[in-house]
């Protein structure tokens, strides 16, 4: 007798007795500077890249003044956006290479007279630029200098947009959802494990530039800890 079956004859295991195996798979960013392994959306927008980001060496946050996802990805179509969009549901959207930089920051302050560290001489200076408003005139004067000495600028730096709105009349800003919080902090991790930066590198985009005030307040609490919803990084 033979000790084959034919297909179809043979007995398996009932599907309750089956354990479902979860593989960890490493995070990474690919030769084409896309962020792999993460369940991000690939949206890449060519527009938006300008020339060789350097680094990058910090991260900044926005908020869109959109209701929509979809808003801002039209919006960055013109060429002003950031390399992550992070929708209500928290969607994370990549529309550009990590090897490219965006226009997204904008004409930065003086890190010195903000953070009150400036010599007299330097003090002096910015604060002649300020009373004239001569606010690109104080973006060259801190592009010359090296980061971290500036706040960071579009060459060197990774945006991240926050799909969210303001309200004129309260002059408030939507808070980040829980989804959104969630996506933030572990998109944060990534960029902070893949380019070796820290808390410290990451900047709300009103702090260092010339931005309706709160645009970039309470998106990220520092909190360096895995969102449960999403399978752990494999780093």
């Amino acid at each position: 007798m033979s000790r084959f079956l034919r297909v179809g004859q043979a007995i398996t295991s009932p599907a309750s007795n089956t354990t479902r195996k979860v593989i960890p798979v490493p995070i990474y960013v690919d030769e084409h500077g896309y962020v792999q392994n993460a369940g991000f959306v690939f949206q890449p927008i060519p527009a938006l890249e300008h020339g060789r980001l350097q680094g990058p060496h910090a991260i900044v946050l926005h908020r869109t003044v959109s209701s929509t996802a979809r808003n801002s990805l039209n919006a960055f179509a013109r060429g002003i956006g950031t390399h992550f969009l992070i929708d209500k549901d928290g969607t994370i959207y990549q529309t550009a290479s990590l090897l490219q930089k965006t226009y997204h920051v904008g004409p930065i302050r003086s890190r010195c007279f903000e953070e009150g560290t400036c010599d007299a001489a330097e003090q002096a200076a910015v604060e002649s630029l300020e009373r004239r408003q001569g606010y690109r005139d104080v973006h060259n004067r801190e592009k010359v200098k090296p980061y971290p000495d500036r706040f960071p600028m579009n060459e060197g730096s990774v945006g991240i947009e926050v799909v969210a709105m303001y309200t004129e009349a309260t002059r408030q800003w939507d808070p980040p959802t829980p989804e959104q919080s969630e996506s933030i902090t572990l998109l944060a991790r990534i960029l902070k494990t893949q380019y070796s930066l820290t808390d410290a590198d990451i900047y709300e985009h009103d702090r260092i530039s010339r931005k309706t005030a709160g645009e970039g307040a309470g998106l990220y609490d520092g909190s360096d800890s895995v969102p449960a919803r999403f399978p752990p990084p494999f780093f």
